[in-house]
């Protein structure tokens, strides 16, 4: 099966980015790490530059990860362990955009990345980490492949131990993006530039 990535940048708009804060209030967000109550909310304020909200995928400098209503009703037919925050998303002069948004908190990180096949830097004291732990973060990727055994039947989720923070989606899911006319920029895994 082909994977894919959620790109941060889109064709002729750049990248969509903001700040978020919540309620209630987190000292330091960790999209993996950080416990979010279920009644939990989000803020988000867009950068400046932005005049037309009309993405359904973005990631903000705070490391949230936001996705529109139309993709968090896709991604809920698909068996995900993620934690969907609701959100209001305002443009920078504080008006409130049209669409509703979400937090993906807690997207599921799959160690899957065949590190014999892939090519990365330092690779040779990574493959001997993976043997003799600690386990080294993996970076640098020039062409990444990965282990299609260790995904099952995962439909959206991150690499761990690498220094990837895009969402990664099967060839079943960018086909029903882009059969919804979504928002959401993808690249196949082997064409991925980090």
């Amino acid at each position: 099966m082909n994977y894919y990535v959620l790109e941060y940048q889109y064709p002729r708009k750049g990248f969509i980015s903001g700040g978020a804060t919540f309620t209630p209030a987190v000292e330091y967000y960790d999209p993996i790490q950080t416990d979010l109550p279920p009644y939990t909310t989000a803020e988000v304020i867009l950068d400046s530059r932005l005049r037309k909200m009309d993405v359904d995928f973005f990631y903000t400098g705070t490391r949230a990860t936001v996705v529109s209503d139309a993709f968090k009703q896709l991604l809920e037919q698909y068996p995900t362990p993620t934690q969907f925050v609701p959100a209001k998303v305002y443009y920078h002069n504080h008006a409130l955009v049209s669409t509703t948004y979400w937090i993906a908190h807690r997207i599921q990180p799959l160690d899957c990345v065949d590190y014999e096949a892939s090519q990365y830097a330092g690779k040779q004291l990574v493959l001997r980490s993976i043997q003799q732990p600690p386990r080294r973060i993996a970076k640098g990727f020039e062409h990444i492949v990965l282990d299609e055994q260790k995904i099952g039947t995962n439909e959206w989720f991150t690499l761990d131990y690498t220094y990837i923070s895009n969402p990664i989606i099967s060839e079943t899911l960018a086909q029903e993006i882009k059969a919804r006319k979504l928002h959401v920029h993808t690249t196949p895994i082997g064409d991925f530039k980090p």
